[in-house]
């Protein structure tokens, strides 16, 4: 089979195109033909190498998958179109999963055929377009993860970073359907008219203005409810400073560094939290998918390239172009 492989950390040049050997399928698992698999910051992460995460080489990323089954099993039959909740229980000690195709033993979605565990296979909502359904599994997952975790009620004020990224996206399209106001941040012209189209209520551009200076403005110097941070060490003095009164602020990502530098008296004083979102677990993607259809929301897509193009696809995502989610096509 075809697939994107890692034999080393480094740049989107170490991706590399070739013919590998098709998975065999252990015990309770099943192999899927890969349709669409999305493009993450995880895969990036991995690319590049983290200190004090190891990964076996060759490697194949991919975690956002929507395949069709080879094989049939349960009330699943050969053929059907399925998505793969991407988790699987983690052997790191005080770590609570890793993802397929991540920093861990299973291969990923860059590749024409997967093998994944039967407990990780969905049917893929009727609604959703392959490529569609390809976009939610972490993304759109983790961003209803951390809204559920930040315990928002409808006319509460959150604050949403990265509003052109897949979770920034999401989030605001799903904090919206949950009746939030919106606040999020984009960085040039056209991706605040991309934040106003996603529904949100306020947009500040933050190389023209202060973050801070303008949230507290918006809010009549009150602060938010909540903030969800997937930017990591750059946002999170921010993030707790505009936090009102007993505000949460939920992190999932590193994007700009993981050691961050914040202010004790700060996050003390308002008696506000600070609570870590990683994904989410497999009820709330089938809460998510019905939740979705309820309120006719579908994900956002950038662009979609060719799984040999993929250090294209990865260029994209790291120059922070893009305005939804990017995919790469795998087998039509």
């Amino acid at each position: 089979m075809k697939a994107i492989v890692i034999r080393k950390h480094g740049g989107p040049g170490v991706l590399s195109y070739e013919d590998v050997p098709d998975p065999i399928p252990e015990k309770n698992h099943v192999l899927i033909k890969v349709n669409y698999c999305a493009v993450n910051h995880l895969d990036i992460w991995v690319r590049n190498g983290i200190v004090g995460k190891t990964v076996t080489f060759p490697h194949i990323l991919g975690c956002d998958i929507c395949g069709t089954l080879m094989e049939g099993f349960g009330k699943f039959k050969k053929g059907d179109k399925i998505v793969v909740y991407p988790a699987f229980e983690s052997n790191v000690p005080r770590v609570s999963f890793g993802i397929i195709g991540g920093f861990g033993k299973y291969q990923g979605g860059y590749a024409e055929i997967i093998q994944v565990p039967k407990r990780n296979i969905i049917k893929k909502p009727a609604e959703l377009s392959d490529k569609e359904a390809a976009a939610i599994n972490i993304s759109y997952l983790t961003a209803w993860n951390m809204l559920e975790k930040s315990r928002c009620k409808k006319g509460d004020i959150i604050l949403i970073w990265g509003a052109n990224s897949g979770v920034g996206s999401a989030a605001i399209l799903l904090a919206k359907a949950k009746g939030l106001k919106v606040i999020t941040i984009a960085s040039d012209s056209d991706k605040v008219k991309f934040a106003k189209k996603l529904g949100a209520d306020f947009v500040i551009n933050r190389n023209t203005s202060d973050v801070t200076s303008e949230v507290l403005r918006i809010t009549d110097n009150n602060g938010v409810d909540a903030v969800i941070d997937h930017v990591g060490a750059k946002t999170w003095p921010t993030s707790l400073e505009v936090l009102k009164v007993r505000g949460n602020m939920i992190a999932c990502g590193t994007t700009t560094g993981s050691d961050a530098t914040v202010n004790i008296r700060s996050f003390y004083s308002k008696e506000a939290q600070i609570i870590g979102g990683y994904l989410g677990t497999r009820a709330q993607l089938v809460s998510l998918h019905k939740f979705m259809k309820q309120k006719k929301i579908r994900p956002v897509i950038d662009s979609t390239y060719d799984l040999k193009d993929a250090k294209k696809a990865h260029q994209r995502m790291e120059d922070s172009s893009q305005t939804g989610k990017i995919l790469l096509q795998v087998s039509s």
